[in-house]
């Protein structure tokens, strides 16, 4: 993988490398979380049919935006510009609200450079990627993406939690499709 260009954003402290993967434009955003690196890849989808192809909807009555949408991946980060298998990240303590907060940051980023009409991911939900958490991984991303705000519920204690909020900018609206073992999420302006 050959870098094409690189800086860094002082304003999100994150350093972007743009490189060309599959035909695509790709970004890469490196940042460091307590005593790890991490990666936000987010890969242009300007043409419709990729988008279908790879396996992605748009919500009912949105039709797909003009200007594409960016598929968005997250792993470690090694320091050898090769991304790992994509496996669930585990952390410790706090560390996954900044991780989260963080890769919010770069897609923000993202949107204000590039002007993009929207991302879209997927999650694997349930089995091995929620073994050991109080709550599903999907579940997280629906409340961090203001999906769902129910209040929540010390298990040990039964008082209430805070409960999370959004971290999309107001201009944003989440929207999800379960299909066959994974969440696919899309958030669009």
């Amino acid at each position: 993988m050959r870098i094409e260009e690189e800086e860094y954003l002082d304003d999100y402290r994150l350093r972007r490398k743009k490189f060309i993967y599959d035909r695509r434009v790709h970004h890469s955003y490196v940042f460091s979380a307590g005593h790890q690196f991490y990666m936000v890849i987010v890969g242009s989808l300007v043409d419709e049919d990729i988008f279908t192809r790879i396996g992605y909807e748009m919500p009912n009555g949105i039709p797909f935006p003009g200007n594409g949408m960016a598929e968005v991946y997250f792993d470690v980060f090694d320091g050898t510009d090769i991304s790992g298998d994509f496996r669930h990240v585990q952390f410790a303590g706090l560390g996954s609200a900044i991780v989260l907060q963080t890769v919010s940051l770069a897609l923000i980023s993202h949107f204000e450079t590039f002007n993009v009409g929207g991302f879209v991911f997927q999650a694997a939900a349930g089995g091995v990627v929620d073994r050991g958490r109080s709550i599903s991984l999907e579940e997280t991303y629906d409340y961090i993406l203001g999906l769902k705000n129910e209040p929540r519920y010390n298990q040990h204690t039964g008082l209430p939690k805070k409960i999370p909020r959004s971290l999309l900018p107001e201009e944003l609206r989440a929207y999800k499709h379960v299909v066959e073992g994974r969440a696919c999420y899309a958030i669009l302006s």
